[in-house]
């Protein structure tokens, strides 16, 4: 397969799937957002009543204060992109185009 073939189709392939996952983004994103906030009201009046326990510390994996692991981190996940390479590109351009068919 020549590289231009595999191009066109890294391309295609990112633009259908990333405007699919933005026109579902779009249209769901309200009502996720409302869930999230239900539960997340619901989940400190239970803590507040003493029916449930979280600890708030443990769920940052102890990564408050840790300047060096979060930079490290940010950079590995910056590498991860770099090397999606074309399909990466489509696919975000994909989702921004079905976010503004959607509006």
């Amino acid at each position: 397969m020549d590289i231009a073939a595999l191009l066109t189709e890294n391309v295609s392939q990112g633009l259908v799937i990333g405007l699919i996952i933005g026109v579902v983004f779009q249209l769901a994103s309200k009502t996720i957002r409302t869930m999230l906030v239900v539960q997340f009201v619901l989940i400190k009046w239970l803590e507040a009543r003493g029916i449930l326990v979280v600890d708030w510390n443990r769920l940052s994996a102890g990564l408050i204060g840790q300047k060096e692991f979060a930079i490290q981190e940010a950079q590995s996940m910056f590498d991860s992109l770099v090397e999606m390479g074309v399909f990466g590109g489509s696919l975000a351009l994909g989702f921004l185009i079905g976010r503004k068919i959607t509006k």
